[in-house]
């Protein structure tokens, strides 16, 4: 994977700070500067974009930059949802485990989002679950925002395309993701050795992080732990990569030499797209159908957690 300088010295400012919250502030100018910065932008999508893979295999609306251990950095592309308005949810309200998150608009008009009180998840009455508001907002440019580690959120469906720049790391230094660090150049190896180690049901002592209760869904008026829910992809290829291409607009990344030969190793969903690209055509911003199981209202959230309309 190609990794822009520039971030490569993000992941270090973080890997070697002892505080991993004075790490999050300090990178917050930083992101909210290459949140700007079209030239960064640019040059590192054309070092991911080399590699056919990645619009061959795209089903995320995450274009991952860098990954190093505990160390995640993506572009993340918030779409409409086809059919509806706003104030759909993108996926369930979710935590990040122990991760802790900063966050950027890079491009559109950001998106309406709820965090909860960190920690509150873990309020049970029975199977209902006692979400607590921290605050409800609108995340736009120019303001980056931290989400700490266990802090439930959920982001709701805009009516156009948006973008955002994040950092992740763990709250903390985990030894078991310096050795993760270690085996980046042995992808598959790593990859079967934490699976297994979730299987066994070591995660927990070896400190990785937790891949069960983390999401939660209104249901008959209540907050609860959604069951046998492992996030599914976000959509088919020709659905993601519209609103790729859609975030590439919205940059300007339309240098023809460089489309010219990505158009050479490019899926045939995206060779219309990037004629389009090339000749400055507005692609339509349909969005995606989404999954059904991820679609919940901001009116239903609300009144699971009998919130006062006075305070929306």
């Amino acid at each position: 994977m190609f990794q822009h300088p520039t971030l490569l010295n993000l992941a270090q400012l973080v890997i070697k700070h002892k505080d991993r919250y004075e790490a999050h502030t300090k990178a917050k100018t930083i992101i909210s500067n290459l949140c700007q910065d079209r030239d960064f932008l640019h040059e590192t999508l054309k070092g991911r974009l080399r590699d056919p893979g990645v619009l061959h295999n795209a089903t995320e609306l995450a274009i991952p930059l860098l990954y190093s251990g505990d160390i995640i950095i993506s572009l993340n592309i918030f779409s409409p949802l086809k059919g509806t308005t706003e104030n759909i949810t993108h996926d369930n309200i979710h935590h990040h485990g122990w991760r802790l998150l900063t966050t950027g608009v890079v491009s559109g008009n950001g998106y309406e989002t709820i965090n909860f009180v960190r920690g509150s998840h873990r309020d049970r009455t029975g199977v209902r679950v006692n979400l607590e508001v921290e605050e409800i907002y609108r995340h736009v440019q120019g303001d980056v925002r931290f989400i700490d580690s266990f802090q439930p959120h959920v982001v709701f469906h805009n009516t156009s395309t948006c973008s955002t720049l994040a950092l992740w790391s763990a709250d903390r230094f985990i030894l078991t993701q310096r050795i993760k660090r270690r085996l980046e150049n042995f992808p598959n190896f790593r990859r079967v050795a934490v699976n297994t180690i979730h299987k066994l049901g070591l995660g927990s002592a070896l400190n990785l992080n937790q891949v069960n209760g983390t999401y939660f869904r209104p249901s008959n008026g209540k907050i609860v732990e959604t069951q046998n829910y492992h996030k599914s992809f976000d959509g088919y290829r020709r659905e993601i990569l519209r609103c790729w291409f859609i975030f590439f607009q919205q940059i300007k990344f339309n240098d023809p030499e460089y489309w010219m030969d990505v158009k050479n190793i490019a899926p045939p969903e995206a060779i219309p797209m990037i004629d389009q690209l090339l000749a400055n055509e507005p692609i339509r911003d349909i969005g995606i159908l989404g999954h059904p199981r991820r679609r919940f209202s901001k009116a239903e959230i609300l009144e699971a957690i009998d919130y006062p309309a006075a305070q929306i």
